[in-house]
């Protein structure tokens, strides 16, 4: 996973991919039905809090070169005659260099409309999936999901195996008014690989949005057991622990993941919960 998906992992109890904005859905009981979706004041400010460092994270400086390189190709891409696969290409290249994947997405698109070919549609679905996860409200990650939605459809259409493409499917369908369409697909795919990395994990991380955390530690030992080295796993494996209150198990996850980890911002993150278990 990307360095900077880590980093926003981990500096939110509440977000991965949009989670601010799901529902809170009960996934693994027996009657499968989605509950209200209500936030106390603590939480509200958490997600204000979330915001200011979801921005931060995606306002990264574009150079004074590279703003001229981008306002050049936005004039000639509109110009008659111009290639505009090329010139696409170069912007969408641009901004996905500085994380700025909403305005890549754009770019991608305009190349999977003059080039419509699997491999294009996957640029695409992945730039808006990418952009979706600091969408800053809630217009904007429909907008983003609908995107992603229709061009993984299209890739599933040529390849119904893609279980990393299914996986993303479903995680747009949970921030849709059609929260149990994702949940029906991540069955199905846990069902066709049992093991599946990224089934596992958005199902545990699922369980947490929904305040789950005997589930969500399941679904997190399950998934750590097999697959060790999944930074993100381990630590909402010491998160689960931590609201359960089993601190010495908490505290045993995150020391694991801080030896796992070298970026400064993980750190902060982690020292802060082993703080508060002090």
């Amino acid at each position: 996973m990307q360095k900077h998906r880590i980093i926003l992992i981990l500096s939110s109890l509440v977000l991965i991919i949009v989670l601010y904005f799901l529902p809170r859905v009960v996934i693994d009981n027996e009657q499968d039905q989605a509950i209200g979706n209500s936030s106390s004041g603590q939480e509200e400010n958490k997600a204000d809090e979330t915001d200011s460092e979801i921005l931060n994270l995606h306002s990264v400086e574009i150079t004074d070169e590279d703003n001229t390189k981008i306002d050049k190709f936005k004039i000639e891409i509109d110009s008659e005659g111009s290639d505009r696969l090329a010139l696409a290409d170069s912007l969408s290249r641009l901004y996905s260099s500085y994380n700025q994947f909403d305005s890549a997405a754009k770019y991608f698109e305009i190349i999977a409309e003059i080039k419509p070919d699997p491999g294009e549609f996957e640029k695409t679905g992945n730039a808006y999936y990418d952009a979706l996860g600091f969408a800053m409200d809630k217009e904007m990650a429909n907008t983003y999901s609908d995107k992603a939605r229709y061009y993984f459809e299209e890739l599933l259409k040529d390849d119904p195996s893609r279980l990393d493409i299914k996986n993303k499917l479903a995680m747009t369908y949970i921030s849709s008014a059609n929260p149990m369409q994702g949940i029906t697909l991540l069955r199905e795919i846990l069902e066709a690989d049992p093991e599946n990395e990224n089934g596992l994990f958005n199902m545990g991380i699922l369980a947490i949005q929904s305040g789950q955390y005997e589930r969500a530690s399941e679904r997190f030992k399950n998934l750590v057991s097999l697959y060790p080295q999944n930074l993100q796993a381990q630590f909402y494996l010491g998160l689960c622990y931590f609201e359960l209150r089993e601190k010495d198990n908490a505290r045993r996850q995150f020391e694991l993941v801080k030896s796992m980890e070298s970026d400064p911002a993980v750190l902060a993150t982690i020292d802060g919960y082993l703080k508060e278990l002090n």
